[in-house]
């Protein structure tokens, strides 16, 4: 799917909501001005952006990707045919295969993410709860300011509101499935309700 596919679903899921463009990005912690690139379609956004505009439109962030209103019964995907998100998996090189965008309505989405010796490191934080089971290669990642190195057959489970870091350790890429739970209840205790 292109940016300028996924920046449309952004835009009128942000209208959808009544959200101008200055009080979604606020409220995204983002600036007004890479809310309307990433809705242009001019900017390929990393996943942890997608989860804070996701949160702030209260949406599965699965919606941005949506390019039929069908909703399948179950997903299959087989190996290597996931869809790649965005080509080039960010601004940090990372490649983001979606293991599950079909599916509707749901509070989590899995992705299996590589990250290649010599990609920056990447540094996040948003939203929800995340998990990480690794598959291959290694990495070490910081949260906050512990470093931990993970390793095939391990997992993490933690709070991605805390900053959190990649790096990938020696010379070989780092695999890992990565889901993403989206919190929606987190937003309306922010709110209130």
């Amino acid at each position: 799917m292109d940016e300028h596919k996924i920046g449309s679903n952004i835009r009128t899921l942000r209208e959808r909501k009544g959200l101008s463009l200055t009080s979604a990005a606020e409220k995204a912690g983002i600036s007004k001005s890479t809310l309307s690139k990433i809705e242009t379609g001019r900017v390929s956004t990393p996943i942890s952006t997608m989860l804070r505009i996701a949160q702030t439109f209260e949406v599965p962030v699965a919606d941005f990707f949506i390019e039929t209103e069908r909703n399948p019964a179950f997903i299959l995907t087989r190996k290597n045919e996931g869809r790649i998100i965005t080509q080039d998996g960010s601004k940090f090189g990372y490649s983001y295969e979606a293991l599950a965008l079909e599916m509707k309505g749901k509070t989590a989405e899995p992705f299996l993410l590589t990250i290649n010796p010599g990609d920056p490191t990447g540094t996040f934080r948003h939203g929800g709860q995340e998990f990480v089971y690794m598959l291959s290669g290694a990495m070490d990642f910081t949260i906050g300011v512990q470093t931990l190195t993970l390793n095939p057959g391990d997992s993490l489970y933690f709070d991605p509101v805390n900053v959190h870091k990649t790096k990938v350790r020696g010379k070989t890429p780092a695999k890992f499935l990565c889901v993403f739970v989206q919190n929606f209840l987190d937003s309306e205790k922010r709110r209130g309700r």
